[in-house]
């Protein structure tokens, strides 16, 4: 038995690159986020903010810890900055 030919010598190959199936899964989920908002617009304004914040929500779940950290600020800063603008 030759070495190239034991399955441990032969890397399996793959029919996509990582790089690919990653940006077809980044491509899927910005589609799928768009059908959300085009629906919800269709409900109203307040049905929009809630896609919205279902979209922020599953962001800030996805980050790591620190970044999480720093990224929860940041939305509150997000929100302050909205409140003080359109406040009447």
């Amino acid at each position: 038995m030759t070495e190239t030919s034991s399955p441990w010598h032969n890397p399996p190959q793959r029919a996509k690159t990582l790089r690919t199936r990653r940006a077809e899964k980044l491509a899927r989920r910005a589609e799928h986020w768009g059908r959300r908002l085009d629906a919800a617009r269709t409900e109203g304004p307040d049905r929009v903010a809630a896609v919205t914040f279902d979209r922020l929500r599953s962001a800030l779940d996805k980050l790591p810890t620190g970044a999480r950290d720093r990224a929860y600020e940041d939305t509150v800063q997000a929100l302050d900055h909205l409140r003080e603008r359109h406040a009447q």
